[in-house]
């Protein structure tokens, strides 16, 4: 039994356009169907059943409808309940009842919010499986989107004025003649302190005269400074919880956001204002989003792999080829991708140095020994200083003031009279930028590179500049997150209808490489020429 149906027992207007925009609705449902979704609301009202009141509207036509309007419209719930009775592909979706805002907003709170992902999973999955859509290759980039949220009420992490109070509850307590030897005194712990310094000398609290002219024996001053300590301490802990161990901010309209500089002013240098803002991520495949992600964090080195993760809960397979920028290209990506067999396309820390010859690679891996550019092997070295990694260690290069390339390697060092050079290296973080090297500059990672800043970059165009969605409505991050899905989805769905227009796009192939394409090289150190002595 189809559950997605439409009655054209309605008014319709005698034109061609209209009839083929129904057709292409018409199909739009049957993919709803295929996907499987249908599932999820029947699972959603079974648990409903025993509500009582009037008969709720058509729960999938409300599904068909929340869908295809974050496809062609702004879609708040708002401009979705005044789209019931003024759009006649909405009418025609809601068979012509007019549920109200808060009806939109309630089904979305109940059906959509709870199973997002795995309604966005199985539709785009049902749209890969109608077109056969080649999904070999993957990129994945992330930006940043601005929260419902006003300026100027950002609350900073306290970590340094906790460390300054921590040490001076620590001088008090030593004046109650009490020990304590832990690193950070928590607030449950100091209160029962002062209880017992209080009752020790028979101190009420609220017995203690205030004002000037009050003279207050030490006890007293104590019990009422610690006191006052304890209430920042409380202030400071409760402001740590909201900020987590992620982040060093947090709004207080909407606690989940992050204060962060959003890309038109990090790039036009207009403003440096923070704002709040979300990180947001998505997984492209020929043009399609795969996968999506919200996070808090403002860096996109630490989203790779719970992005992959939930990819491989939704779809029970890892993409099969991944490309990224630079800022994915951390020792912890490359080692999961490595260990999940995941073609390895992501740029390093220094790949824009290196391509423009600014900061050449210095030091190469060959059978397990390093080598300088002058092919002096590095000898290991014990330093007390703490790797970076848990398998890199400190070499030395030796040799440096007879070397033709020491101007390019000691560019940066403050001391370049050494005859040595340092460097803290690790073998298997080589072997996987080597591997990500190899793979970028070969003919098939030049296109792949090409492709990855048309398809990725150009599906935040597609948000941003073509459905103008540059700020949340919802706030709290389950709620954005959920918002976030659907405008997702939302791209997704164009695609769908272009598709319906013309089958042959979903075959339709980015930028293909030229047949006689040669292999990438980077720009090649030049060695130093000597100055010739006068005689």
């Amino acid at each position: 039994m189809n559950n997605f149906t439409i009655k054209r027992a309605i008014f319709q207007f005698p034109s061609t356009k209209c009839y083929k925009e129904y057709e292409k609705i018409d199909k739009f449902i049957s993919i709803l169907q295929k996907s499987g979704i249908n599932q999820i609301i029947e699972s959603v009202n079974n648990n409903r059943e025993n509500c009582k009141g009037r008969n709720s509207y058509n729960p999938y036509n409300m599904m068909a409808t929340v869908l295809y309007c974050f496809s062609k419209f702004k879609s708040s719930v708002r401009e979705l309940e005044e789209l019931c009775y003024t759009d006649l592909r909405i009418i025609y979706l809601m068979e012509q009842c007019e549920p109200s805002y808060a009806t939109f907003c309630d089904f979305i709170n109940k059906y959509i919010k709870p199973y997002s992902v795995e309604i966005f999973s199985l539709i785009t999955n049902a749209i890969i499986k109608e077109f056969n859509i080649n999904t070999e290759i993957h990129y994945i980039d992330g930006t940043k989107i601005e929260a419902n949220a006003n300026k100027y009420n950002f609350v900073w992490k306290p970590k340094t004025y906790h460390k300054k109070l921590d040490f001076k509850i620590k001088e008090l307590i030593k004046e109650m003649n009490f020990e304590y030897n832990n690193v950070n005194i928590k607030a449950k712990e100091f209160i029962v302190l002062i209880k017992d310094y209080a009752d020790i000398n028979a101190i009420n609290y609220y017995d203690i005269p205030n004002g000037k002219g009050k003279r207050l024996t030490k006890e007293q001053r104590i019990v009422k400074k610690s006191y006052e300590y304890l209430n920042k301490l409380v202030e400071y802990e409760e402001k740590e919880k909201l900020c987590g161990e992620e982040r060093n901010s947090y709004y207080k309209t909407d606690i989940d956001a992050t204060a962060m500089v959003l890309k038109e002013d990090y790039y036009s240098k207009l403003s440096h204002d923070f704002h709040a803002a979300y990180n947001t991520q998505v997984i492209v495949s020929s043009g399609l989003i795969t996968m999506y992600g919200i996070f808090q964090k403002r860096d996109d080195q630490n989203t790779l792999i719970p992005m992959l993760e939930k990819y491989y809960k939704s779809y029970n397979k890892y993409p099969a080829n991944l490309c990224g920028d630079s800022g994915y290209g951390t020792y912890a990506n490359y080692e999961f991708i490595n260990k999940n067999n995941i073609g390895n396309y992501l740029k390093f820390n220094s790949w824009n140095y290196e391509s423009s010859g600014k900061r050449p690679k210095l030091f190469f891996l060959e059978k397990n020994k390093f080598k300088c550019l002058n092919g002096n092997v590095g000898e290991y070295i014990f330093t007390k200083t703490h790797p970076r990694y848990s398998d890199s260690k400190f070499y030395q290069f030796n040799g440096c003031n007879d070397c033709n390339y020491s101007y390019k390697c000691k560019e940066f060092l403050k001391d370049k009279t050494q005859n040595f050079r340092k460097a803290e290296l690790s073998i298997k973080y080589e072997t996987f930028k080597e591997e990500a090297r190899k793979n970028l500059l070969s003919p098939e990672g030049i296109e792949i590179r090409i492709n990855r800043s048309i398809q990725v970059e150009g599906t935040y165009g597609q948000i941003k500049q073509n459905m103008n969605y540059t700020r949340f409505r919802r706030r709290g991050i389950n709620n954005v997150e959920c918002e976030f899905m659907l405008e997702c989805l939302g791209v997704n769905i164009r695609k769908l209808f272009k598709f319906f227009d013309d089958s042959t796009l979903a075959k339709k192939s980015y930028w293909k490489k030229p047949i006689d394409l040669q292999e990438e090289i980077f720009p090649i150190v030049k060695q130093k020429e000597k100055k010739m002595s006068r005689k």
